[in-house]
């Protein structure tokens, strides 16, 4: 039995008795409590006697407990006592030694500062010395023996050394500006046989003048000896010339560069070898007398032709792409700790190298524009006949497309992408003039058909106005084929993405703001393609107005025919099939009839002449509509007569495939409503 359970705060008897039976079973109530009951006074019998024990051992214990308590009190008692002895003799030891601690503390200072003072006096004597030495070699002249040379570094070195001893020196300042003195004056001296060195390429003085500058904390004064020498051998290469010329800047530059990455790096132990030899070339390329832009322009105004100008502005990249390739070459050489180029200096480097084609990039716009309108010196498009002149515009426009094409793929050889702004104002221009040229044809055709139309003649299929309308809307629509065309190819045309930061045209040819543009200039419409449109719908309209004209004629006579009213009343009584349809709208109706085949004479398929059958025969029904309502006092046989003839045009229009408009339709009905039956 677990006694535990007994001893729980929340101990209940009858939950415990009720678990307990539930647990025998079947046994008898009886039974079961007798049991039950034995059991527990066992326990309880067991449990007193294991008290009684645990007590009387308890009891027996306590004396010697307390005499164990009793004896460690007093050694606690004997051990704080000792405690305190300890910490009186420490004290006292304290006592004793501190002054004597103060005392060592004291004397290493002061040892230190005599120790210091003394090697301050001995550099001190030192400088003296060596600031005399060096003062003796400034007034004797810098040494060229090798040796003394490398006397003259450590010397230097030992200056600045002993300088740094001296920094707590009263008088630090004096001597540093003493040195900073000596060193300049040593620095002026040995610039020029530094250059002179640098200049032939002396690899025995070179480094020991380096160390000399490296050891007055000057090594940049070094490097810039190198870039002066360096730029003084390609000027003067470049001013010996007879001829000088961008191809011959690159054999100048090119063929070293390689050395003189191999000279900073291990004669002047420069950091950044790769951005030094960059500025070196930029320097030379914006110093060189005269400039390559001046002498790109001069040849440029030499050309006898535009196309040998564009052919020269074609060769001027490629000698500046044989520039940036050598570059490229050694800059993308693997090596070991590859330095990182500032992205301001391939920046400079990039504008200095295309800046004579960024200069020129103005000139071949205007040699493109005349490459591009010398096609229109055709003395074909100077017809006077009407059609053979607008055929010479449609073929001139059918060719255009070439003639972009060509300009294009060109403008890409001078430029890249960069080339566009200047490409596009040349195309601007072609079309423009184009344009133009349609624009005044269309007025002598429209001039030409108003006179025909003053001196009594007609309009019409078969009149020389129409077919020249035809043809020159044509090549207006041809033109702008080309343009749209064209438009979407280049704007799909994209400069390779990630490619090299010495590649990146847009940025060294254009302006910052031009540059920014870009994007959106190549993806707006052609600005010439405005005027074109314009042209286009003037030139449509012209056309269909030359083909309705004999319509128009017919159709204008109507109110003023007699026919409508004052007819005798005879007349009246005739029956309808008595009516044949009137002159006027039978010449309407035979010119209808007669222009599907004079039409297929003139137009092309791609112009649709049903579609111009089916505007013509619309606009007869819808002007006929308005003539018939402008007619006043309609009596009823000019009722009938006017029945008749719009029968008969609708029967003709009807035949040619068309539709009689919904107007004419309606006055149709209208005027049989107004009409009395013959039983009537």
């Amino acid at each position: 039995m677990d006694l535990k359970t007994f001893g729980e705060d929340d101990f209940d008897p009858k939950k415990w008795i009720n678990k307990a039976w539930s647990a025998s079973g079947n046994q008898e109530k009886e039974v079961f409590l007798a049991n039950t009951v034995s059991r527990l006074q066992l326990y309880m019998k067991q449990l007193t006697n294991s008290l009684d024990e645990t007590t009387t051992q308890v009891v027996s214990s306590i004396p010697r407990v307390l005499q164990e308590a009793s004896s460690l009190h007093r050694e606690g008692a004997v051990l704080q006592q000792q405690l305190d002895s300890l910490q009186q003799m420490a004290r006292g030891v304290e006592q004793q030694t501190g002054h004597s601690i103060q005392s060592l503390h004291r004397i290493d200072y002061l040892k230190t500062r005599l120790e210091n003072a003394a090697s301050a006096l001995r550099e001190a004597d030192k400088w003296a010395a060596l600031a005399m030495g060096l003062e003796e070699v400034l007034e004797a002249g810098v040494p060229t023996d090798a040796e003394k040379l490398a006397q003259l570094a450590e010397q230097v070195a030992a200056m600045t050394a002993s300088l740094e001893v001296l920094s707590d020196a009263p008088d630090y300042e004096n001597k540093r500006m003493q040195l900073e003195t000596l060193y300049n004056r040593l620095e002026a001296a040995i610039t020029p046989p530094l250059i002179d060195a640098l200049t032939q390429m002396d690899t025995a003085h070179t480094p020991r003048y380096v160390r000399i500058l490296a050891g007055m904390g000057r090594g940049r004064a070094a490097v810039g000896c190198w870039a002066r020498a360096g730029a003084g051998r390609v000027i003067t290469a470049w001013r010996r010339l007879d001829a000088p010329a961008t191809a011959t800047l690159v054999t100048l530059l090119a063929p070293d560069a390689a050395t003189q990455l191999d000279w900073l790096t291990n004669v002047l132990k420069c950091d950044t070898p790769l951005a030094e030899l960059l500025r070196l070339y930029t320097d030379v390329m914006l110093s060189l007398d005269p400039s390559p832009t001046k002498v790109v322009s001069a040849n440029l105004k030499l050309c006898s032709n535009p196309e040998e100008g564009i052919l020269m502005l074609t060769d001027l990249r490629c000698d500046i792409d044989g520039l940036i390739n050598c570059v490229r070459a050694v800059v993308d050489a693997p090596r070991q700790n590859k330095e990182t180029i500032p992205s301001g200096v391939i920046r400079d480097f990039g504008r200095a190298a295309y800046a004579p084609l960024r200069e020129s990039l103005p000139t071949y716009t205007e040699l493109q524009t005349q490459l591009l309108l010398a096609q229109l010196n055709d003395p074909q498009l100077k017809q006077e006949d009407l059609l053979e002149c607008s055929r010479a515009i449609l073929s001139v426009a059918e060719r255009t497309e070439g003639w972009i094409s060509n300009a294009y793929n060109r403008a890409k050889k001078i430029a890249g992408i960069a080339s566009y702004p200047y490409y596009i104002s040349a195309v601007d221009s072609l079309i423009t003039s184009i344009s133009n040229l349609i624009s005044m044809h269309s007025r002598r055709i429209e001039t030409a058909f108003l006179s025909s139309i003053s001196e009594g003649g007609s309009g019409g299929v078969l009149s020389a106005s129409f077919p020249a309308s035809l043809t020159l809307e044509a090549a207006a629509s041809a033109l702008l084929d080309v343009i749209t065309a064209r438009q979407e190819l280049e704007a799909r045309d994209e400069e390779p993405k990630d490619q090299h930061p010495l590649l990146d045209l847009p940025t060294f040819l254009l302006d910052n703001d031009v540059r920014q543009r870009l994007p959106t200039l190549r993806a707006e419409p052609w600005g010439s393609g405005a005027a074109l449109r314009r042209a286009k719908e003037q030139l449509r309209g012209l056309g269909r107005a030359i083909l309705r004209n004999p319509v128009d004629v017919q159709l204008d006579k109507i109110p003023q025919l007699p026919v409508w009213n004052n007819n005798d009343a005879l007349s009246t009584d005739l029956p309808d099939f008595a009516l044949s349809p009137q002159e006027y709208i039978t010449e309407i109706g035979q010119y209808l009839m007669t222009l599907p085949q004079h039409l297929e004479m003139h137009i092309s398929e791609k112009q649709a002449p049903w579609q111009f059958l089916s505007e013509v025969c619309t606009h007869t029904c819808e002007l006929y509509a308005e003539k018939i309502l402008n007619i006043r006092n309609m009596d009823a046989l000019g009722t009938k007569r006017c029945l008749t003839d719009i029968v008969y045009l609708s029967s003709v229009v009807e035949d040619l495939g068309s539709n009689v408009t919904p107007a004419l339709k309606n006055l149709e009905k209208s005027l049989r409503a107004a009409t009395p039956s013959p039983n009537e």
